[in-house]
């Protein structure tokens, strides 16, 4: 599946339809080897095992991704080179050792039951892994090498989900199955990411000043991911607090349909950033509306058809994936499909601002964001159960959506009036 990327011939920049379909290709690959993992676990160890590492997930997930602070989008749109890329890489490393070390606070001291403190302190590695994968995506989504991005995405996902069904199927044991994913990532990460993304990059650090600007700009992206993350878990959050962890196992399996659009989102978002960021900074604005017009399209003709075949096929579906138990979700499924929608033409507007690099004006929409989750959540579960986990999730999203059409308004009149 890998080739050596050092000896990798030299290639013409990809076109947007040729970056799309290889990141689809990466994407669709790791979304059915996440499919596979949450599929082993619910069938081997049950909702309550299924449940412990959806929480787990939903713990670590928030801090892993203020760690992240988006500096793939950050190095990926820094089209004038204005920092090396050895000073993107000492930031991550930074940030991802303190991220690392906040879990392993949380493990000790937030009274989780036993078998999910252990889980934590894996879980993290594996996201700490993933961390550095990504920076080194960031170099190559630059120089519009999305096939290389890919092949590792697609290398990282089945070798991560074979590690760990074979761990589990083995032992029955969940922090031994995800130690295993853990060290499938770092393999991958090791073996091609290095090589592939440092390729041709000066891996020279500039020091403190140049590594503090980066972190300058990217705190910003960094206070939207754990929002936007955390936007996301509080419902889970909820659903463990009144329901408990069997509930929130039940909720995990349909919504992990989710991910099968948000994968087509997210493949659309990484190939067209650059190209959205090329149209803007070069005042091409006519192009820019184009391209995003479509991706917002696109997004939502995806979010309908999401819901069309969880009304057609969702018990089918839920029962080849997770096993005839999961049969009796089938209708959560139709109301998770609904949020998604929302979800996918939010995830297309946030790509969209992003590539405008309206970094500043995120950070206190996705707050907003977060807060309607949370109240949502604590106000819809315990009176609606696991459909008040799905309206909460959708009430986030339109906030995302209602919030981001006028940062994205402000930006491009601001770029006209300085073409003027």
């Amino acid at each position: 599946m890998l080739r050596d990327p050092r000896h990798a011939p030299a290639q013409v920049p990809a076109s947007l339809r040729k970056g799309f379909l290889a990141t689809f290709a990466g994407n669709t690959v790791f979304a059915a080897s996440q499919w596979a993992a949450l599929s082993a676990i619910a069938r081997i160890g049950g909702p309550e095992m299924l449940g412990e590492y959806a929480l787990a997930l939903a713990i670590v997930t928030p801090v892993a991704m203020f760690s992240h602070l988006n500096l793939r989008a950050v190095l990926a749109t820094d089209m004038e080179r204005r920092h090396s890329f050895g000073d993107y890489l000492v930031v991550r490393l930074w940030t991802t050792a303190l991220a690392a070390g906040a879990v392993l606070a949380i493990a000790l001291s937030g009274g989780y039951s036993r078998p999910v403190a252990p889980v934590l302190v894996a879980a993290v590695v594996v996201l700490s892994a993933d961390n550095l994968s990504d920076i080194y995506y960031a170099a190559l989504q630059r120089r519009n090498r999305m096939d290389q991005i890919a092949r590792s995405t697609a290398a990282r996902g089945a070798l991560s989900a074979a590690a760990l069904g074979a761990a589990l199927w083995l032992t029955h044991n969940l922090l031994v199955a995800v130690t295993a994913q853990a060290a499938a990532r770092i393999a991958i990460l090791l073996a091609y990411d290095r090589p592939a993304g440092s390729a041709g990059e000066s891996r020279a650090a500039s020091g403190f000043h140049g590594q503090a600007r980066i972190l300058a700009a990217a705190l910003p992206l960094g206070a939207v991911l754990m929002l936007a993350s955390l936007a996301g878990n509080l419902p889970r959050y909820a659903i463990e607090r009144h329901l408990g962890l069997a509930a929130l196992g039940a909720f995990a399996a349909p919504a992990s349909f989710m991910a099968v659009g948000s994968t087509v989102i997210n493949a659309l978002g990484q190939a067209a950033t650059p190209q959205l960021a090329g149209c803007f900074s070069k005042g091409d604005m006519p192009g820019f509306r184009r391209l995003a017009l479509r991706f917002a399209g696109a997004a939502g003709l995806l979010g309908a058809a999401g819901v069309a075949v969880a009304l057609a096929a969702g018990r089918l579906a839920l029962v080849l994936a997770y096993g005839r138990p999961y049969a009796a979700y089938s209708d959560l499924l139709v109301w998770l499909m609904g949020a998604a929608l929302v979800s996918y033409v939010a995830g297309a507007l946030g790509y969209i601002v992003t590539s405008v690099r309206a970094f500043a004006f995120q950070a206190p929409l996705f707050a907003v964001v977060a807060a309607a989750s949370g109240i949502a959540s604590w106000a819809l579960i315990p009176r609606w159960g696991l459909k008040g986990a799905a309206v909460a999730l959708a009430a986030s999203w339109l906030v995302q959506i209602a919030g981001s059409l006028p940062i994205l308004r402000g930006s491009l009149r601001e770029a006209r009036r300085a073409a003027q």
